[in-house]
């Protein structure tokens, strides 16, 4: 393993005070504490995000909870680095909460919405009777 392919962990040491208790020199901690302008090869650069996040609709609310249920039934796979078991418990909470969402909020859905929650909650209805 050469040199180049050990990526290792950097660890910055912000505490106030050194091991003798003495203040630190805070210019020293300020260079310390500014990030790296580059990002490591092979590995993508975060974007900053330049406005405010994009509004929450009924909708947006409505396939977020569907997608969380999938993940805890097991038929999304879960991002990269994250391990999300299988719980049925949750994900038959998650239906439950879906179908309150949609019995407190009739009579104030515009037709789009109404359909998009019927659609949902019959399949991930669907889906919870195939798992079990």
């Amino acid at each position: 393993m050469s040199n180049e392919d050990k990526q290792g962990l950097k660890v910055t040491d912000r505490r106030r005070f050194d091991p003798e208790g003495k203040a630190r020199d805070e210019s020293k901690q300020a260079a310390a504490e500014q990030p790296a302008t580059s990002t490591p090869e092979g590995q993508p650069a975060q974007q900053e995000t330049t406005g405010a996040p994009p509004a929450i609709t009924f909708s947006s609310f409505v396939m977020s909870l569907a997608t969380q249920t999938l993940m805890q039934l097991g038929q999304i796979a879960p991002p990269p680095g994250m391990e999300i078991p299988v719980d049925k418990a949750a994900a038959q909470q998650t239906i439950d909460i879906l179908s309150m969402l949609e019995e407190k909020s009739r009579g104030n859905l515009d037709d789009g919405e109404k359909m998009l929650i019927e659609e949902v909650l019959h399949n991930l209805r669907m889906t919870f009777i195939k798992v079990r």
